[in-house]
């Protein structure tokens, strides 16, 4: 393929049992999920085959999962597409991480040490909370509404940003359910749908995530990416190795504005976009977020055997 493209990678919520069954038949994948298994994990090639999804699901065998999952994706795609050109890379909260590798900022090597440090130091923080915690994703015609109304609702935070009209809160089971019911008796023009996850990420409940995370960026080399990656911590370009590093660890507490770093992708002249995945997710956003813009997603089953 050739052509210029902005890559995009999803963040945590994407995994599911099987995931990597069809993708480890790719030689091309299969090399770089041994390349991670030292830093990820022995039980790597099991998180992505035969872990049921119950287990699947917790934050420290997700985040590890997809960012195999990610990054097997896209070297096995670019391998056998060498004249594909990229504009850009944007990452959803942990997808930034594979960004970093598409944009030639991280190692493979060195990627997998931080998912592995993230992946335990979100874990740990799920594991101190003193009462149950999640998210709620919203939707509604102006997700603009919904941040406004928040400030009418102690304990819940504005978490993620993720189209015009819809994104996530955070909090306490406790205050996320009594949003819901504010909503649901004050007939809001929302939608709110509790999930199932183990904390509110993105949010000052994982205040304590931030001092391993900086421990382990202390021990890989963040280069000057090769193309601008637009992280939603900041909601735009960023190609400075130490603002980079910075931004990674803030991204633990701060709102993700993937709105943002779309927007500001398209803003800098990105007109198409692409996602490889065993099931693409952003890219199927974009008629959401901008206009007049091409808007490709790739299978496991389109990459060669």
């Amino acid at each position: 393929m050739s052509g210029k493209h902005c890559v995009l990678f999803a963040g945590q919520s994407v995994q599911e049992a099987g995931m990597g069954v069809e993708l480890l038949k790719r030689p091309a994948a299969r090399a770089v999920v041994e390349r991670l298994k030292p830093s990820l994990g022995a039980d790597l090639e099991a998180l992505l085959t035969t872990t049921p999804d119950d287990t699947l699901a917790l934050t420290f065998n997700a985040q590890r999962a997809i960012h195999a999952s990610h990054v097997a994706h896209w070297l096995a795609y670019a391998a056998a597409n060498p004249r594909i050109v990229l504009d850009g890379a944007v990452g959803h909260s942990m997808g930034v991480v594979a960004a970093l590798v598409a944009a030639e900022a991280l190692s493979v090597e060195d990627s997998g040490v931080f998912i592995a440090a993230r992946a335990r130091a979100f874990s740990d923080c799920c594991k101190s909370f003193s009462e149950p915690m999640g998210l709620a994703a919203v939707s509604a015609d102006d997700f603009q509404d919904v941040v406004d109304s928040v400030s009418e609702a102690p304990g819940v935070s504005v978490a993620l940003w993720n189209t015009v009209g819809r994104g996530t809160l955070g909090g306490t089971a406790a205050a996320l359910e009594a949003y819901a019911r504010k909503a649901r008796d004050e007939d809001w023009p929302v939608k709110v749908k509790l999930l199932k996850v183990e904390g509110p990420y993105h949010t000052a409940a994982f205040e304590g995530a931030k001092a391993p995370l900086r421990a382990a960026l202390a021990a890989i080399a963040v280069k000057a990416p090769k193309i601008p990656v637009y992280m939603g911590t900041s909601g735009r370009a960023e190609t400075d190795p130490a603002r980079i590093g910075e931004l990674l660890v803030e991204q633990t507490t701060a709102c993700e504005r993937h709105l943002d770093a779309v927007r500001a992708a398209y803003a800098a002249g990105s007109r198409s976009f692409i996602e490889v995945s065993f099931k693409p997710q952003p890219v199927t956003w974009l008629k959401e977020q901008v206009e007049g813009v091409s808007a490709l997603g790739v299978t496991t089953d389109q990459l060669p055997l």
